[in-house]
């Protein structure tokens, strides 16, 4: 694939899987997206509703950016549409719920949009729940997803977890994209 990036208009790579290191100064492009709604589900440190931040990590500029975090903060403060709050990043079901509201807003209507949604990162959902929750929590929201006609992009730095739990992981999403010790991505499609 190169670096130019995955493109989120072909059907067959609705969710992906980023196997890669969450420190990495370079960017995962996507290509074929422009003025979608992200959906950041963001409990990294540096969580933030900076569109330029998420432009630069996703390649795109979201028209709409709402942010899901454990931390409280003014969506005006950091340039979100809107900030929600979940009490610890193990609250899967208050995740999934907030996920699915936005989701069910976007897709409402003859207005609806492809959303696009971003979870960073299952590296710190692995420091707060077990394997078989963060499976079922997946499963539900890589469906959710799906039938909203969205895309998911999912990131982990592979050198967290085991080989068996990442192709575990890896069966729940259309593509698993690495990238290599020369920078470049391969993606492999389910």
């Amino acid at each position: 694939m190169g670096s130019e990036g995955i493109s989120l208009d072909d059907e067959t790579a609705r969710s992906v899987l980023i196997l890669d290191s969450d420190i990495s100064p370079l960017r995962f492009g996507l290509t074929g997206v422009s003025g979608l709604p992200l959906l950041a589900l963001d409990f990294s440190p540096r969580s933030t509703g900076d569109r330029d931040r998420w432009e630069r990590r996703l390649g795109f500029r979201p028209a709409e950016l709402v942010v899901v975090t454990t931390e409280t903060r003014d969506p005006d403060a950091v340039g979100a549409d809107a900030i929600e709050q979940v009490t610890s990043p193990s609250d899967l079901t208050g995740l999934g719920m907030k996920a699915t509201e936005h989701l069910a807003r976007w897709d409402d209507g003859a207005d609806a949009v492809t959303p696009v949604v971003v979870l960073n990162s299952l590296t710190i959902l692995f420091q707060y729940a077990g394997m078989q929750a963060i499976y079922r929590f997946l499963h539900a929201l890589t469906t959710r997803i799906a039938n909203s006609d969205g895309h998911g992009v999912f990131f982990l730095d592979p050198l967290t977890q085991d080989d068996k739990t990442v192709h575990t992981l890896a069966s729940l999403f259309d593509a698993v994209a690495r990238r290599g010790d020369d920078g470049e991505w391969t993606v492999s499609a389910r």
